[in-house]
């Protein structure tokens, strides 16, 4: 085992762990709580430092303690948590997590070490990626620069890089490289034909097929995807040996110096060497910079109470851009929904908003049954107790463990058997030998008959499909709390630090830019004298009605198209004093021209085009009324998105349409799917067994368009399989972000704000 106490070496390692347990007990005010509370964190220590200590884990919690305290304490942007690591009192005390336990009982300390286990657990550390930098420099000073690395990734060729590669070496005109790359069929990891994208697509496209007649070189990119590209530096994985790496590995040198051991996060376990994943996360360096404008502390953000009004207003108003894991499209439509009034719906929220429950009818089960529209379904009360808190659903992984000791009578060993059987879809046969451990059990401990024990059974392994860790989904919740905290009581400087960190995602920085005008935050271009090389806070007072004064984002220099990062930082040092435009021309390399380009730009109208899709909406909206070929707009995506429509779910199994609508907008991207590769991947079933039971198996294409307008709702337009066929020429006509497109359909349930479609026109605003 690693040896961290190189320096300490006259106490041993569990005394010096209980030393800083009872340093934690202060430093965490524990012994001014109540009593029963102190009673709770005694014995929970207790407990979980007997496995600890008896597992030999006490080096790996004193170098993970030591190392993010040390960051904490420097100043670095730490997350509270990540994984099932803030289960656990120790981590807790010691640091390692920001979550009290004690406040979410759901969270076990079990899914995070077992009795099974006899490898270190998995402690995941996010913190902020402009000081991920810190953490290594701290390893490496203190246990040798030559012990400490990167790990390494490997690189695929996957369908758009393969096409980039290609198109680069035989000089191949970027304009039919993109095209297909935007017609390529999107794939999972797990799909079988995962590397057989390029093959697909261009079977499946005419227009593809056309480009590769005429640039026959790009088959070679069906013939690299799958391969490996290269090596690169993994996002967190962090390396520490007692012995120089290069004597169990390849070392390689990074860009900026730093060692990359030639090994990935699965071989690093055995060149018995510590692996710490210390994950740089853009929303903790956007945390840090807003700290900073607002003059707050780490302290500060640490004692947010998961009980501040202001910051759950945020996601009762849905009012979720910026927010982190929020401001996704299905979170926010399942948040939307549930209508959080307390922390615990927000940590139920980032369970709800996966996949699994969202197409299992999970989620919308929990939201019928918090509305009072339904009633849970009952099947014991063990179970119902255990799902009190989520209405009855079980959505995390903790229900499912507690059910099988709880009901089952299984003990720790068995239970986490079970639990990585189901996870894995390992199969009827092993879920059936543990069915009749767990059904002897129920019977046993609890009287429960061979068909209700089945029918407890079911559920387990439903859920156990697609169940989220109670112990994560808190932690992230809190700092997606964190965040909505900032945005409610320091927006200026939230949005700020949020469009500095957006920084060449032109999608966020539209959408964030969108929402600061929505807070009454005027977005301005850059200007003398306060301008900086990115995004800077300002208040422009009225000095004759101060309130009127207005809040006010003024962009940086490095927004001005053509102007790099590199001269950014110049034209910020000299436009800081400079009365006119012309001055700008000291910075090398800026010319005359340069800065009358500069000078335009700041005096536009609308220089970020925050109203383009407005005009682009309204000049087509005018076309349309003066012919009669193209049906005029019944609604936008807000009207569109309180629509009620039937869902099969609730409606006996039957797929009922809603309401003809006809509905315009602009097309994010076009998605393709095959419908027999979707249920492979998602099911494991064999092509041959989906096929035989495919009504019209020469029909599996099918296409949804991702579509926007001025609301604040994202359409999906559904091309189903039967219309695929006379829509896909229409499909690949469509210019992205550019041409307006016509839908008519009905609206219909399902996952965002769907339309089945059956007509497209494609309309050219210009």
């Amino acid at each position: 085992m690693f040896n961290v106490l190189a320096e300490t070496s006259e106490i041993a390692a569990e005394e010096l762990l209980w030393k800083w347990a009872r340093f934690g007990w202060r430093y965490r005010d524990i012994g001014s709580q109540p009593v029963a509370v102190q009673d709770w964190h005694g014995a929970r220590i207790k407990r979980e430092m007997d496995m600890i200590l008896g597992k030999k884990l006490a080096d790996f919690f004193l170098f993970t303690s030591d190392t993010i305290r040390w960051a904490k304490d420097n100043g670095v942007v730490i997350g509270p948590g990540r994984g099932s690591t803030a289960a656990s009192d120790v981590a807790y005390i010691t640091r390692i997590t920001e979550v009290n336990p004690h406040s979410y009982p759901s969270m076990l300390f079990e899914r995070f070490l077992d009795v099974t286990r006899h490898d270190p657990p998995d402690i995941d550390v996010d913190c902020s990626d402009e000081q991920r930098y810190m953490v290594r420099d701290y390893l490496a000073y203190k246990y040798g620069g030559e012990c400490v690395g990167h790990i390494g990734n490997f690189i695929k060729y996957k369908a758009k890089n393969s096409l980039k590669d290609i198109g680069r070496v035989y000089n191949i005109p970027p304009w039919a490289v993109e095209t297909i790359s935007n017609l390529a069929i999107e794939r999972s990891g797990g799909d079988s034909r995962s590397d057989a994208t390029l093959t697909d697509t261009f079977d499946m496209f005419p227009a593809a097929r056309e480009i590769l007649e005429q640039f026959p070189d790009l088959a070679k990119a069906a013939r690299l995807e799958g391969n490996y590209r290269g090596l690169s530096i993994h996002a967190c994985g962090l390396l520490v040996a007692n012995s120089p790496l290069t004597d169990v590995c390849a070392v390689y040198t990074g860009k900026d110096g730093e060692q990359v051991a030639s090994v990935d996060k699965i071989d690093a376990e055995y060149i018995d060497a510590l692996k710490l994943d210390f994950l740089g996360l853009s929303t903790l360096g956007m945390i840090a910079r807003c700290l900073a404008m607002a003059g707050l502390t780490l302290a500060d953000l640490y004692a947010i109470p998961d009980t501040d009004e202001s910051a759950i207003n945020v996601f009762l108003k849905n009012d979720l851009v910026g927010i982190f894991q929020f401001a996704g499209r299905a979170t926010r439509l399942v948040n939307r929904d549930v209508v959080p009034d307390i922390f615990w719906l927000i940590v139920c929220i980032n369970a709800l908003s996966r996949p699994g429950p969202l197409f299992s009818g999970q989620t919308a089960e929990f939201i019928e049954v918090r509305h009072g529209r339904k009633k849970a379904t009952s099947l014991h009360a063990i179970v119902d107790d255990i799902t009190k808190d989520t209405y009855g659903q079980m959505i995390f992984q903790e229900h499912i463990l507690r059910c099988l000791k709880e009901i089952g009578n299984l003990d720790w060993t068995n239970v986490h058997h079970i639990r990585r059987i189901i996870a894995k879809k390992s199969g009827q046969a092993a879920f059936q030998q543990n069915f009749d451990a767990f059904a002897q059990g129920a019977k046993d401990l609890h009287g429960i008959d061979h068909e209700l024990a089945d029918q407890i059974w079911h559920r387990l392994v439903t859920a156990g499909t697609y169940a989220f860790n109670v112990a994560h989904a808190v932690s992230y919740s809190l700092l997606a709390f964190w965040t909505a905290w900032l945005k409610a009581h320091y927006p200026l400087e939230f949005y700020a630090a949020s469009l500095q960190k957006a920084e060449g995602d032109k999608e966020l920085t539209f959408r964030l830019q969108r929402d600061a005008l929505a807070h009454s935050i005027d977005i301005k271009p850059p200007q003398l004298g306060i301008s900086g090389k990115s995004w800077t806070p300002n208040v422009a007072i009225n000095e004759r009605r101060p309130e009127l004064s207005r809040m006010e984002l003024v962009a940086g220099w490095s927004a001005v198209p053509g102007i790099g990062p590199a001269k950014a930082p110049a034209l910020a040092e000299i436009a800081a004093t400079a009365s006119e435009w012309s001055e700008l021309a000291e910075v090398p390399g800026i010319g005359d021209k340069t800065v009358e380009t500069i000078r335009r730009f700041s005096g536009a109208r609308d220089p970020f085009g925050l109203y383009r899709t407005e005009r682009k909406l309204k000049a087509v909206r005018a076309w349309l009324k003066k012919q009669k070929a193209v049906p005029l707009p019944t609604h936008d995506g807000n009207a569109l998105a309180i629509m009620k429509v039937p869902d099969w779910r609730q409606n006996g199994g039957r797929f009922t349409p809603g309401p003809l609508v006809v509905y315009f907008g602009v097309v994010r991207r076009v998605e393709y799917k095959d419908i027999v590769e979707d249920e492979r991947s998602r099911t494991g079933k064999e092509y041959e067994e989906i096929i035989k039971d495919l009504k019209r198996p020469d029909l599996v294409k099918r296409a949804t368009l991702h579509m926007y307008d001025v609301s604040d709702e994202e359409v999906y337009a559904r091309v189903n399989r039967w219309r695929f066929p006379e829509l896909v020429s229409t499909l690949e006509r469509i210019r992205i972000n550019h041409d307006v497109v016509v839908i008519l359909g009905n609206r219909i349930a399902g996952f965002g704000t769907p339309i089945r479609t059956e007509r497209i026109w494609v309309v050219d605003p210009t």
